[in-house]
């Protein structure tokens, strides 16, 4: 089952799940940058919408994209995906709209179920290596101060919101199935964890799959909320979340860790600010007053991210207005 993943081998046939999702959009279009093969699901194949912007994250790929339908709740769904891949990038993930009326079943259930699902059609395909996205809501204490955090650290589940807890069951879930595996004396796919912080960056999708930072830079560039509390924590871009997960996938040293991607500690005050300057006299409202509240003081240990994954971080300016600027070409912000 260990095969040779090195990026200057033959082709590798990468899967990506949950392929119309911010992150994964942005692992395709850096996967389309290798010599390796794309295979991507989405949860409905007649979806042409998605099914047309996930095609256009590979536009530059050496080769066709294939993309298969699969269901996170369907573990039948996931055997044919996986079936002849050497990697999995896991993306998918439950994300809630809004504040879920029953977490158990809503959030946490599909979240760990979801995850064995993959993972097991891995496991029975010979995969090599899982790279799995995580979160750092599922490493920040986030009452947490004067702190710096690192792959070592474990948000409490139990003294957590609802979304923090997914995350931290879902990798928990991929940790113990291959701690399991392996105490049975089977050999199993080799993992790494991604664990990105609150994710800027260009938007590679439409209006109808926006996750929560590009709806705040929106909501930002149209006057929305007019009033808030500033929130302090970690700040990433995508492009060096999909960086990540692609050097993960194929580097020997990222095996069996965990990798902050952080850029910096800011809020969302902050981020109206970088707006401010670069957009006050274009038209835009960025209206909104932000109640300032006192800076925690922390920040997290990026060794991994740096030294092993070779990741210099994208700025927290561009990273914002990268992803203002993709939204307003794409017309999801209008003046």
């Amino acid at each position: 089952m260990s095969k040779n993943l090195s990026a200057e081998s033959q082709p590798k046939l990468v899967l990506v799940t949950g392929a119309s999702g911010f992150v994964a959009l942005n692992v395709i279009q850096e996967l389309a940058k290798t010599h390796h093969k794309i295979r991507a699901t989405v949860r409905n194949i007649n979806d042409k919408t998605k099914v047309d912007i996930v095609k256009r994250a590979a536009a530059n790929s050496k080769y066709p994209i294939e993309i298969f339908s699969a269901d996170l709740t369907n573990p039948d769904s996931w055997n044919e995906a996986c079936r002849g891949a050497d990697i999995v990038i896991h993306t998918a993930s439950p994300f809630p709209n809004e504040a879920p009326e029953d977490p158990e079943n809503q959030l946490y259930k599909p979240a760990i179920q979801g995850t064995k699902n993959v993972l097991n059609a891995a496991y029975n395909a010979n995969v090599s290596r899982v790279v799995v996205t995580s979160s750092t809501a599922a490493v920040y204490n986030f009452g947490a101060k004067n702190t710096i955090f690192s792959e070592k650290d474990w948000n409490d589940p139990d003294k957590t919101t609802p979304y923090p807890k997914s995350k931290i069951l879902a990798e928990r879930a991929a940790w113990d199935f291959v701690e399991e595996k392996k105490n049975n004396g089977k050999k199993c796919f080799e993992l790494a964890v991604i664990n990105p912080c609150f994710i800027m960056g260009p938007s590679l999708g439409d209006s109808s799959s926006l996750g929560t930072s590009e709806k705040l830079i929106a909501g930002l560039l149209q006057g929305l909320p007019e009033k808030g509390t500033e929130f302090h924590i970690g700040y990433c871009d995508v492009r060096d979340v999909a960086q990540a997960h692609v050097k993960a996938a194929f580097l020997p040293e990222a095996v069996g860790h965990r990798h902050v991607i952080e850029t910096k500690w800011a809020s969302n005050k902050e981020a109206l600010e970088v707006l401010k300057k670069k957009y006050a006299n274009q038209g835009f409202k960025l209206i909104t007053q932000y109640e300032s509240t006192p800076s925690p003081n922390n920040r997290s240990d990026t060794t991994r991210m740096t030294k092993v994954l070779g990741i210099q971080p994208t700025s927290f300016e561009n990273s914002i207005i990268d992803m203002a600027e993709s939204l307003i070409k794409a017309g999801i912000v209008k003046k």
